[in-house]
């Protein structure tokens, strides 16, 4: 078979593996919203910084410093968080049985498997490089002239860049599937494979957190200085793990020849590494993966066996699912862990620094607008956490193709409906409680405003979740390979990020409004938002079940 063969398997699983936009006008509608709430803000903001750090390292002399390593932190980022879905696609996806039996060499196969997830995993990347690269040229352009700054071979190695940077962290989990793969033919554990995303993660925290070593206080200006030295250990490290890497930055800041050749040469010849192994590797590794399939056996004993209630016997299902699922677990509920966590990690490290301490000070001493910011900031919050462990906009595409089964089993809609709300509250809104605790005690909140807080960010999280169940019963995505495809492939989950997105501008917006144009008192904000969330939540309740119901005898 020639390569026009992988092309056309690429073409065919990408076709089919991807959840297709409803022809609803409200789908294009919330189409439009995200990339208009989501893609195009967080690329401006990437761009902005690379604006700045390329600004401040020319000072240092290094104005390709910034941009090096940005792209090597999105390497990073793209080998921790591509492993589990490379693993996913080349071993465990559902039409394994189906192209097996088809007269197509395995390796041929790989590479369109690779192919297909190399570019449904580095759709928002490429967005965020075209805003890195951009950022670098304005702020080079600003200093040396906007013509001198755009060589034609940095133009063309920054177009290569936009295309290959995501390549290299992908061959990387693609080879390291294919050897432990290997390794498993005898082991029979593939629990030992679900654990490497989250030792590489910790590795490359490690090394960040080891780079900070010797650069004094701890800040921006100082990290940015030792990149422009060249002292900083952790982009060193990541220079040599991907290693073409740097040839691209010189090619990109010299206007180089030999160097962008180095980068096509070091990308062809990983590429040749990954064809070459899948040549030798990627047979036995789908026989090992069916045995690992096949050995799976439920352990289920006459004590296991109780009579609950169908609404715990529900919601027990909703769990097991979720805590047994290693891209459900990870995505959906531990994730949740990352926001009393990271709001810690600020306050921790900046509670006594430069903007965070006069932010502090500002509310202690009673300014009012410290107060409606940081209540904004906190309803904003549940939003956004609340949409994005996809727990409430996967609550019916986690059933797959056996979603039907909940129109058979003998479970009333509405308790079915109940646990996979609950679920999603569950998980939530604990990590929602702890995060406001933790900023309570920094900030020095009164107790009654951290009640408050509480109860309007439960407004806020339970709105959440209608909306989010809501819109996937409207076109739940049941066609997916694998868990990590439910997860990738959903749009709802896209949609409802942007849509909580929105909704926390509004909220946002109703305080600036009422504050600084109006001049009305913080307390009249108070009210006016509890009264939209109270209103909002109760109306959602009453017609959000009403319709998710409606939606549920149509699947």
């Amino acid at each position: 078979m020639k390569d026009t063969g992988i092309r056309s398997l690429a073409t065919i699983l990408s076709k089919n593996s991807e959840m297709k936009l409803p022809e609803k006008t409200g789908y294009k509608v919330l189409a439009l919203i995200a990339v208009l709430g989501i893609m195009i803000p967080c690329t401006a903001i990437v761009g902005f910084i690379s604006y700045v750090m390329t600004e401040a390292l020319l000072e240092a002399g290094s104005p390709g410093g910034g941009m090096l390593f940005e792209m090597q932190i999105l390497s990073a980022f793209s080998m921790v968080f591509g492993i589990m879905v490379i693993f996913s696609v080349l071993f465990f996806s559902s039409d394994r049985e189906h192209f097996v039996t088809l007269p197509i060499p395995a390796h041929h196969l790989m590479m369109a498997k690779f192919i297909y997830a190399y570019f449904a995993e580095s759709v928002m990347e490429f967005l965020i490089l075209v805003a890195v690269f951009v950022g670098y040229f304005l702020a080079i352009g600003k200093n040396v002239g906007i013509g001198a700054a755009l060589h034609p071979v940095s133009l063309i190695a920054s177009v290569l860049g936009v295309a290959l940077i995501p390549l290299i962290p992908m061959i990387y989990c693609a080879v390291f599937s294919l050897i432990l793969m290997a390794a498993l033919r005898g082991v029979k554990n593939i629990g030992i494979f679900y654990r490497t995303s989250t030792i590489f993660l910790l590795i490359f925290a490690g090394l960040f957190i080891y780079s900070l070593r010797g650069i004094g206080e701890v800040n921006m200006e100082n990290y940015v200085e030792s990149l422009g030295s060249g002292d900083n250990s952790f982009l060193k490290t990541l220079n040599v793990i991907f290693f073409p890497v740097p040839w691209l930055s010189e090619a990109i800041s010299r206007g180089s020849i030999l160097y962008l050749l180095l980068y096509i040469i070091g990308n062809a010849a990983l590429i040749a590494v990954l064809y070459f192994l899948g040549k030798l590797l990627y047979q036995e590794g789908l026989y090992t993966a069916a045995s690992l399939g096949s050995s799976k056996k439920a352990d289920i004993r006459a004590k296991d066996i109780t009579e609950v209630s169908q609404f715990r016997a529900s919601l027990m299902k909703e769990m097991k699912v979720i805590l047994r699922t290693k891209a459900f677990s990870g995505n959906c509920a531990y994730i949740n862990i990352l926001w009393p966590a990271g709001i810690w990690a600020l306050f921790h490290f900046t509670k006594d620094k430069g903007g965070m301490a006069a932010f502090i000070e500002m509310y202690k001493t009673g300014h009012a607008r410290a107060d409606m910011i940081l209540l904004m900031a906190v309803v904003g919050v549940a939003f956004i956490a609340t949409a994005l462990n996809s727990l409430a906009s996967t609550a019916f595409t986690r059933e797959g193709q056996h979603l039907s089964l909940i129109k058979f089993i003998p479970v009333p809609y509405e308790t079915q409906l109940l646990a996979k709300a609950v679920l999603s509250f569950i998980f939530t809104y604990p990590a929602l409680l702890a995060t406001d605790i933790i900023v309570c005690i920094y900030m020095g909140v009164p107790f009654y405003m951290g009640v408050f807080y509480a109860l309007v960010m439960f407004m806020a999280h339970v709105i959440g979740i209608v909306i989010g169940i809501m819109m996937d019963s409207s076109a739940p995505y049941i066609d997916w390979d694998d868990e990590y495809s439910a997860l990738r492939g959903n749009l709802n989950t896209f949609f409802n990020m942007a849509v909580m997105m929105v909704i926390s501008v509004v909220i946002i917006g109703i305080g600036l409004l009422l504050y600084e144009l109006l001049k009305l008192p913080i307390v009249a904000f108070y009210m006016v938002l509890f009264i939209i969330l109270a209103g909002a939540m109760i109306r959602l309740l009453m017609v959000g079940k009403v319709k998710i119901i409606e939606n549920m005898e149509k699947m």
